[in-house]
């Protein structure tokens, strides 16, 4: 069974861009629209503290009631009301019971929307080794930044805050004009499950970039041992990023590292 699901951003001041994001709006297999909210609000608070926290639950639940019972009414809402707006692309997931689908709204829930507590350095998740490989491409061509202002000078520059309070960064960004992201996946070694989870990530990270800027051009980089067993995650990485690099192939390297060569107005070496 598959759910198709839209992020619910709180924005207090139209002409303003702050928002932040309370929750999802999800519609499952039967078509029907289920909201699910973040359990700790208090970003909201921060934004506006004239908010409402139960009056925005209430209307919440009378916006999905009327989705449900009038046809037409999500056409008529998807642009957003009363402060309330909509992830303007829509992301989805796959789900076989109610407890799978539970898990994935969590997960979504909590990438997306929960206040992220931070954590000790040494807690962060260790970087795939096709993040590392990368890495040492864009070093050794000399193109790889020292500190996150050099984006400014045409560098390449790691850990870019995509949204900073949602806690959303790229793994590698450039700017020329437009802003250049590309994440990886390394589906060569880990728990398929948490490879698919990542991926999801990856989209999630492509969505909210395109939310703010729909010039922003968004790359995934992919390494596996057999893509046909990845062939979900890798439709669902076509829909969301501008271009999909295989790692494997050196016809999709080059493409992307002479690209990005071209944007930077850098020279572009021979492949180390």
């Amino acid at each position: 069974m598959k759910a198709t699901t839209y992020l619910v951003n709180y924005q207090p001041y139209p002409a303003r861009a702050e928002h932040c994001t309370l929750g999802a709006l999800v519609f499952a297999q039967d078509g029907k629209a289920r909201v699910h909210l973040a359990h700790n609000l208090k970003k909201v608070k921060a934004l506006d503290p004239q908010a409402n926290l139960e009056s925005l639950r209430d209307a919440l639940n009378a916006l999905t009631k009327e989705i449900n019972e009038k046809p037409g009414a999500w056409d008529a809402f998807k642009a957003g009301v009363a402060g309330l707006r909509f992830s303007s692309s829509a992301g989805f997931f796959a789900y076989t019971n109610p407890e799978e689908y539970e898990r994935h709204v969590q997960w979504l829930l909590q990438t997306a929307a929960e206040p992220r507590i931070a954590q000790p350095r040494k807690m962060h998740q260790p970087k795939s080794r096709l993040f590392v490989e990368l890495k040492s491409t864009f070093k050794k061509y000399g193109w790889l930044g020292e500190r996150a202002e050099d984006i400014e000078d045409h560098k390449v520059v790691t850990h870019y805050p995509v949204v900073a309070d949602e806690d959303l960064s790229a793994e590698f960004a450039m700017k020329n004009g437009c802003l250049h992201l590309v994440e990886t996946v390394d589906f060569r070694a880990g728990v398929a499950s948490a490879k698919r989870m990542e991926a999801r990530g990856k989209a999630l990270v492509f969505d909210a970039a395109k939310g703010l800027d729909t010039e922003t051009q968004c790359t995934v980089v992919v390494a596996a041992q057999d893509y046909a067993d990845i062939k979900a995650s890798m439709n669902l990485l076509n829909r969301y990023a501008d271009r999909v690099a295989v790692y494997e192939s050196a016809t999709d390297m080059q493409s992307l590292l002479t690209d990005w060569a071209r944007a930077m107005n850098r020279p572009m070496l021979a492949m180390p």
